[in-house]
């Protein structure tokens, strides 16, 4: 009985490791690595229009929070001016 559970156990403890190699084990459908490289230098029209894109959107970037600024700055003076600015940060 006793000879019987260490068998048990030891194919038990060989059954695990066999699973534990295949799960450490590098999955080849999974792509690793820096990949901007290799799609950022495919197509420059890609990369220009991207580029344009970027710069249009940090440009409403500004101008938004300058119109939040400026509307702050109307609350602030139709409320008029306090000594407590922590609500404003």
């Amino acid at each position: 009985m006793k000879l019987r559970n260490l068998i048990l156990i030891a194919i038990g403890v060989a059954i695990g490791l066999q699973i534990a190699r295949r799960f450490r084990a590098d999955d080849p459908n999974v792509v690793k690595g820096p990949q901007r490289e290799q799609s950022g230098t495919a197509n420059p029209a890609i990369r220009l229009v991207s580029s344009q894109a970027q710069r249009l959107a940090d440009q409403a970037a500004g101008v938004s929070l300058g119109a939040i600024r400026r509307a702050r700055g109307a609350i602030r003076t139709r409320l008029g001016d306090e000594e407590n600015d922590a609500a404003w940060n």
